[in-house]
């Protein structure tokens, strides 16, 4: 991670920047007040009081941008479907300040035990765990009639060669996450009540889990459209527009792919 979110329910970025400084950590702001970038650290970021107590946690500053794009308010139902370890899932509490609901789905048992261990350490309280499949869970949702506000989908993906240095991916990877993607956007879509937000999201550089996920999605429903996101808000990032208004963060930065769509109807 080449960043930290400062947990604003627990402590203000001030107070929080001015603490780590003291202990000899070099940090720079970014586009947003509450992050930083790490320029230097003399220890593992994960591994101070303050991270112990929740007042931050490490997030790259390119998966800001979906849950900052998303926007949930404090009144919103929210559905985060592939949830851990959880931080964009305590992003989204904090820009709801903690109110409203987040149901945070998270397939791997494993993987749920995270979530549940940033959920408590940041002091998260509106948010609801399933340890479920969507592939199957939303089927339940659907015959109880729950729907929602605002979705998130940091989808499954084959990564990227900056978080993953030893990436060995073929190309029947790939198009194995393309379909899961595809499955799962539609699920998300069905969940989504009319004029409610759907954020897609990935860190995959490969087209075919990103422009061609959105590109047979819209081919295959009338009920939605493409909001388009502006570049500029994130300054100093690398990022250019894509398809239809969707969203790259290319490297150096950690890469990404964040489309926004609308349920019209």
């Amino acid at each position: 991670m080449n960043g930290i979110r400062v947990n604003t329910l627990k402590i203000s970025p001030n107070i929080l920047k001015e603490r780590l400084e003291k202990k000899g950590v070099k940090l720079k702001e970014t586009f947003i007040g509450y992050a930083f970038k790490i320029l230097d650290s003399p220890f593992s970021i994960g591994s101070t009081p303050e991270y112990l107590f929740g007042y931050y946690i490490p997030q790259s500053l390119s998966s800001l941008i979906p849950p900052l794009e998303l926007n949930p308010n404090k009144n919103d139902f929210v559905l985060d479907m592939c949830s851990a370890p959880g931080v964009k899932t305590t992003y989204l509490s904090q820009i709801m300040e903690n109110k409203g609901t987040i149901l945070a789905v998270e397939i791997s048992n494993r993987r749920t035990k995270s979530l549940k261990s940033n959920i408590n350490r940041m002091g998260i309280l509106n948010v609801i765990i399933m340890n479920k499949d969507m592939r199957i869970y939303y089927k339940y949702l659907i015959n109880k009639n729950i729907f929602f506000d605002k979705i998130l989908l940091d989808a499954p993906c084959s990564g990227n060669i900056i978080k993953d240095k030893n990436r060995n991916v073929s190309k029947e990877d790939i198009l194995y996450c393309s379909e899961r993607q595809k499955i799962l956007l539609n699920i998300g879509l069905d969940l989504l009540k009319k004029d409610g937000t759907l954020v897609y999201s990935t860190c995959s550089l490969e087209k075919e889990e990103n422009e061609d996920v959105i590109k047979y999605i819209l081919k295959n429903r009338d009920d939605i459209e493409i909001e388009k996101i502006n570049p500029n808000k994130y300054k100093g990032l690398n990022v250019k527009e894509s398809y239809k208004g969707t969203l790259r963060v290319l490297p150096p930065d950690e890469p990404f792919f964040i489309a926004k769509i609308r349920k019209i109807k």
